[in-house]
């Protein structure tokens, strides 16, 4: 008994009623694409049989005649592993199985023609920040010479005496905590200041690396500014746990994903709260 395969109109109609797709819904890979040569295309995709072509085929059913076996309705269109892998185990790709994968994938290019229906985004990281105070402090650089002066013998003199105008080095220290909030890593991390202000200090990443699911990496960070003033001017700024110049800060994640996709989190500090954005690339 010959083969019984598909007329080519069969074989032209099936991939189109998929978009191109494999019809196995843990697959969905494109079938056809641009080739090297420019006037032409490259296709990987098959139009399997549900039930076999020829006896001693997988699922064959020898109650079908030639033109049921050769109908559309016994066709699948598959990419060249998945057509492979359903004739390797036809006992767990039964003809069930492969009619409702293909009903599924139908339904699914219906609906994605009419616009009803919003593809699935790949799965990827994403990576939130927090910034944590530590410690600061307030360091005395001298005496400013701004003091009111007076002579004394001859030489003139700052008088220090009544709340000295001091320039103060005024330091906050943090830990800059980077959380994988995701199932998936995120790889080759780095943090890039891109705002109008900047830390005066922070860990640096090594080029290469990566933060496993629901795990976090902890950096160092430090901020300094100089300021002309008496002690209690300085207390006044070193109040805040975050500095109100932060607000001039801007920091931007950037991470792949598996597939080396880029992704980004921009971090913006807003009366004193840091906001993690993730921006759409």
């Amino acid at each position: 008994m010959s083969r019984d395969d598909f007329k080519k109109v069969t074989t032209d109609v099936l991939p189109k009623r998929v978009g191109y797709l494999c019809s196995n819904p843990d697959c969905r890979k494109s079938t056809i694409g641009a080739n090297d040569v420019p006037d032409k295309s490259t296709s990987i995709g098959i139009a399997a049989h549900i039930t076999a072509a020829s006896p001693g085929g997988p699922r064959f059913d020898e109650t079908l005649t030639t033109e049921q076996r050769t109908h559309i309705d016994n066709g699948i269109w598959l990419c060249s592993n998945c057509a492979t892998l359903i004739d390797k185990d036809e006992k767990k790709y039964s003809i069930k199985l492969l009619n409702d994968w293909k009903l599924q994938a139908e339904q699914e290019s219906i609906k994605k023609l009419k616009g009803d229906l919003h593809v699935k985004k790949a799965e990827a990281p994403f990576l939130e920040a927090d910034l944590i105070w530590t410690n600061g402090g307030r360091y005395n650089q001298g005496y400013s010479v701004n003091n009111p002066k007076q002579e004394i013998d001859g030489r003139t003199v700052y008088d220090v005496s009544n709340h000295p105008l001091i320039y103060w080095e005024i330091e906050w220290k943090f830990n800059f905590i980077i959380y994988n909030n995701s199932s998936f890593p995120a790889i080759n991390v780095s943090v890039e200041s891109i705002g109008n202000e900047h830390f005066t200090y922070i860990d640096k990443l090594n080029k290469v690396n990566n933060i496993p699911s629901l795990q976090n990496i902890d950096l160092i960070a430090k901020y300094s500014l100089f300021m002309e003033g008496t002690g209690a001017e300085a207390d006044e700024i070193m109040k805040h746990r975050i500095p109100e110049k932060f607000n001039a800060l801007v920091l931007r994640l950037n991470y792949l994903d598996q597939n080396r996709e880029e992704h980004i989190t921009l971090l913006k500090f807003v009366d004193g709260e840091l906001i993690n954005e993730k921006l759409n690339h």
